[in-house]
């Protein structure tokens, strides 16, 4: 049963990112919709989401392929990411402290209870390291690794407009923020945009997969002290 999963699944997404590619707009990411397609047909047909997720398990295992390819832009620039690499970090800590306040305020505004708002602490970072950070925190896995997701493919449909819209031009700027906020998801569409951009965001991806699980445990309760 549900040996289609991964044929289905390629088809879909090969489909999308051909239409995609015939209008270019970043509202028909095939990432985005390749999701919404999937979860439709499941729910139209009455599947097993375990068993779909199953038969897809070949994915995880190329996209920690894909993963590593993300060093490559990195690569190609690693002479001025070394220059900038104290300002890089600066940056990259700032927007770990900016994302996990942000989450916690607005949690706290709209009432949400402890567990969930320490789901929402580690949104900037692998759906691995965030598992691992938010389990430290007391909060649930599957909502924090959800979020992840939904960040990722919001910041690769709208990423780069938004941060048009509010003047940051720099090619560096948008790469850093795109690898600081969305995580692989943005560090690929970044790739596809240029390559200055895909050397910041890969720089920022790596750093804040490094930085997250130092950062966020020690400043979460701070933040939750201060704020109680």
């Amino acid at each position: 049963m549900m040996w289609f999963a991964i044929p289905l699944t390629v088809l879909l997404y090969l489909l999308l990112r051909a239409l995609h590619g015939r209008f270019n707009s970043p509202l028909l990411n095939p990432v985005l919709w390749t999701i919404v397609a999937s979860a439709a047909i499941l729910m139209s047909f009455n599947l097993d989401v375990s068993d779909y997720s199953e038969k897809t398990a070949a994915f995880i295992y190329l996209l920690e392929l894909a993963v590593v390819a993300l060093a490559i832009p990195l690569y190609k620039q690693v002479h001025q990411l070394k220059r900038q690499l104290p300002a890089i970090i600066l940056s990259v800590s700032a927007g770990i402290i900016l994302a996990t306040s942000s989450a916690y305020v607005i949690a706290s505004w709209l009432g949400a209870p402890e567990q969930l708002k320490a789901s929402l602490a580690t949104l900037s970072v692998t759906t691995p390291i965030t598992l691992l950070v938010t389990q430290q925190l007391g909060g649930i896995g599957s909502i924090a690794a959800s979020m992840v997701i939904l960040i990722g493919v919001v910041g690769a449909v709208i990423g780069f407009a938004l941060l048009r819209f509010v003047g940051v031009q720099d090619k560096s700027a948008q790469g850093l923020a795109l690898g600081a906020a969305c995580h692989g998801i943005g560090t690929a569409t970044a790739i596809a945009d240029n390559e200055i951009s895909a050397a910041y965001a890969s720089t920022a991806m790596a750093l804040s997969a490094i930085l997250t699980p130092i950062i966020t445990p020690m400043y979460y309760p701070f933040l939750v002290q201060i704020t109680t």
